[in-house]
């Protein structure tokens, strides 16, 4: 039977609580005090703490510090009527699993409880090898301060089940995080279950979250289960939630307060038991004082935000990532021996990447291709880093963009010249076969022989 420490000052709260556990199987021993509860923690060897935030003696955070001081691995679960952004964060980062607002549902306390003891970490067996780096980062690359502090917070909030809000540029590497912090997280072996908001059309976003029942609507022919039900037992990242409609905000703040929702067409509630980590890169504030994103919803989704700095802001970073790209393309496309050399490194790491860390990879698969024997060399990047006036122009360090040119333009025509040079030398190394040719270049023939038609290349 599994042990809780229930600390609580408010004794009708304390009792319906003491009584709501007992009923579902749980031993629970309890006072209202941090000094019961260190008494408890010391004498009981529980498998949870469960705390108030405001006692009498002093704060629930000083007892989860005191507690995960004797038990790194005790699962804690904070309560408070004041229940603020600010708290749930502190709460989290001083190792909280989760933080639980007052008044709260008594199945959605069991819940966690449940969730929390079933995801306690495992002690480490004797003589067990240490992670590797590749896990230890979470397959996030870089060692820059900016990204380092990344992985820390990612690390530090993965155990616990609450909301986590990745804010950043596009191509800043948000998806990337999130599935690190799945993995590291007690629900890894669950799914990951990924919307992208902006890419789903409203008319289809509520049944692609939702699901729908069979005659729903034209076209319902078979039941369809939702994103929201499939993530069960693990994790919904919500991409670009900056752009759900103002309809499904509403619904998506029902899930992230009471785990139910019910599919179109249907009657029958449902539950979800799933961790929920949103994207954007949008100024959400900005969207709530503008009447565009519901404040509430707001303020469930900022629970710990993380915000992903821009690959311009980690310029130390850049050498690597090239790097580990070359060597990753190049093997895909049986180059393993590529290198980048040291004109391409400084025209590479000169750069302002306002596409970031996406850019460049873009910009490293294009040069891949474009390479002749086994050196990156700056020529090679040439027509390939959209916007960038030096390579645009062709004039060097001194160049100016004409007058009335945008950066969009210069995008546009640098990624027309880059694809057209790019299915060039591909035709060439595959003999003009053109299905090997779209293989390589990691897409579909269809897509090849259109773009043939569209740059006029035979």
């Amino acid at each position: 039977m599994k042990r809780v420490v229930l600390i609580e000052d408010r004794e009708s709260t304390r009792v319906m609580v003491e009584e709501t556990l007992r009923r579902r199987g749980y031993d629970v021993v309890s006072g209202g005090t941090v000094a019961e509860g260190r008494r408890l923690l010391d004498g009981e060897a529980p498998d949870l703490l469960l705390t108030d935030l405001q006692l009498p003696d002093g704060t629930g955070l000083e007892l989860l510090t005191w507690g995960l001081g004797r038990d790194p691995r005790l699962p804690v679960l904070v309560m408070s009527a004041f229940g603020t952004i600010e708290i749930a964060v502190e709460a989290i980062k001083s190792g909280a699993y989760d933080f639980v607002p007052k008044p709260f549902d008594t199945n959605r306390l069991v819940s966690l409880v449940g969730h929390a003891l079933e995801r306690r970490p495992r002690a480490a067996d004797p003589g067990e090898e240490p992670e590797s780096g590749t896990t230890e980062n979470g397959g996030i690359l870089g060692k820059s301060p900016a990204i380092r502090a990344v992985i820390h917070s990612a690390r530090r909030v993965a155990p616990s089940d609450a909301t986590v809000l990745l804010l950043g540029e596009s191509g800043t590497g948000k998806e990337l995080v999130a599935r690190a912090i799945h993995g590291w997280s007690g629900r890894s072996n669950g799914p990951l279950v990924s919307v992208n908001c902006a890419a789903i059309p409203g008319e289809l976003m509520e049944a692609e979250f939702f699901g729908s029942e069979r005659g729903a609507f034209t076209g319902a022919v078979a039941r369809k289960i939702g994103r929201v039900e499939l993530a069960s037992g693990g994790t919904l990242f919500l991409d670009e939630i900056g752009d759900l409609s103002q309809s499904l905000q509403v619904k998506l703040l029902r899930i992230l307060q009471e785990r139910t929702f019910v599919r179109i067409g249907g009657t029958e509630e449902l539950h979800t038991d799933i961790r929920v980590i949103a994207a954007t890169n949008r100024d959400l504030e900005t969207g709530v004082r503008e009447g565009r994103f519901r404040d509430d919803l707001y303020y469930r989704l900022n629970v710990f935000p993380i915000r992903m700095p821009p690959l311009r802001d980690r310029p130390e970073d850049v050498c690597s990532l090239a790097t580990t790209f070359v060597r990753e393309v190049g093997e895909s496309l049986d180059r393993p021996r590529l290198v980048l050399s040291e004109d391409a490194v400084a025209r590479l790491t000169r750069f302002g990447w306002p596409g970031n860390v996406r850019q460049l990879r873009n910009v490293i698969e294009r040069a891949v291709i474009l390479a002749d024997g086994d050196e990156i060399r700056a020529e090679h990047l040439t027509g390939v880093m959209d916007g960038d006036p030096e390579v645009a122009s062709g004039k060097g360090d001194d160049a100016v963009l004409p007058e009335g040119t945008t950066l969009l333009d210069v995008g546009r025509d640098a990624q027309r010249k880059a694809e057209a040079e790019a299915i060039h030398r591909a035709l060439e190394v595959t003999g003009g076969n053109r299905t090997e040719a779209a293989r390589r270049l990691g897409v579909s023939y269809k897509t090849l022989w259109s773009k043939l038609k569209e740059y006029e290349l035979g």
